[in-house]
């Protein structure tokens, strides 16, 4: 009688070869969540350099909006923030927001100054970066988290106090009234290198 050749994996090889699955997926795991991370963060810093590009061309070309940015009142809110590159601290000058459910119309899809003075630049931006053409295509949705998971809800525009020219796009919390601005995602000063946490 004829003995049959069974070929086949033992039990010892597949347990090494899951084993060995386990431990690349351990290592690669992180690596692309990584990845997934740094693409969030470049497509915001890519809409936060869209922001600030319209925001200096328009009070460049329209002097009503010029005039409506930086007016300084006594309700303009103010925070002070630090400068990644020299370790300074400076003035904050918040001008208008943008966030998913608290927009001026009730759409989310509008600049809402933060002061009164500053709602003509709004309604010039409002129409310059238009979201409501097209409700299913709003290319300024924040995708960036922040290091504790919380997601940023609101983009804020702003200047340095010290400098007007300073124009800075933040994102943050839009929890109660104005929130908090807590990442600056591009400035004339660092052109958004890393950005700076606060």
């Amino acid at each position: 009688m004829k003995k049959k050749n069974l070929k086949g994996f033992t039990l010892i090889e597949l347990i090494v070869v899951i084993a060995i699955i386990g431990v690349l997926a351990a290592i690669l795991v992180p690596t692309m969540l990584g990845y997934v991370k740094k693409s969030k963060r470049a497509a915001d810093v890519a809409n936060a350099r869209v922001i600030h590009t319209d925001v200096v061309d328009m009070i460049l070309e329209i002097d009503e909006a010029n005039e409506s940015f930086y007016n300084k009142s006594n309700s303009a809110t103010v925070l002070q923030k630090k400068d990644a590159l020299s370790n300074s601290n400076y003035d904050l000058v918040l001008v208008a927001y943008l966030d998913g459910g608290r927009g001026a119309d009730g759409s989310g899809k509008v600049w809402t100054p933060i002061d009164a003075n500053q709602q003509d630049f709004c309604d010039y931006l409002n129409k310059r970066l238009d979201y409501k053409a097209s409700d299913s295509n709003v290319k300024m949705r924040i995708k960036y988290s922040a290091a504790g998971g919380e997601k940023y809800n609101r983009w804020y525009i702003g200047y340095r106090k010290e400098s007007n020219a300073m124009i800075e796009v933040w994102v943050g919390d839009g929890g109660s009234g104005v929130g908090t601005p807590q990442l600056c995602l591009y400035t004339q000063v660092n052109k958004s290198m890393t950005g700076t946490d606060d």
